[in-house]
């Protein structure tokens, strides 16, 4: 009986630590989807760019956005360890559409 009730035990500890897994995973997946989607949007809206680049921001944004992809940049990369390559990128499309 008590072999049943551990099995019982290791069995819902297990499902429920798979399950936590999966979930987490399912709205990670979902969160980076909307970044993603939402990106030039967000970036028009929020990037502070100097007055001469103000009309620039669609194109500016949309060279981030390509150039990000192109090195499978992700945007809360910023907040790690390629925040500087994240930088180097924004400024590169600042200076191409200047």
């Amino acid at each position: 009986m008590l072999k049943l009730i551990a099995f019982l035990a290791a069995a819902v500890v297990g499902f429920l630590v798979a399950f936590s897994f999966t979930a987490r995973d399912e709205i990670g997946a979902e969160v980076e989807r909307k970044l993603d989607e939402d990106f030039i949007p967000q970036c028009i809206a929020r990037a502070q760019f100097p007055p001469e680049l103000e009309a620039k921001k669609p194109q500016i944004c949309g060279c981030m956005k390509s150039e990000f992809d192109t090195r499978r940049l992700k945007l809360t990369d910023a907040f790690g360890d390629k925040k500087a390559e994240m930088q180097e990128v924004t400024q590169a499309c600042a200076r191409l559409y200047s």
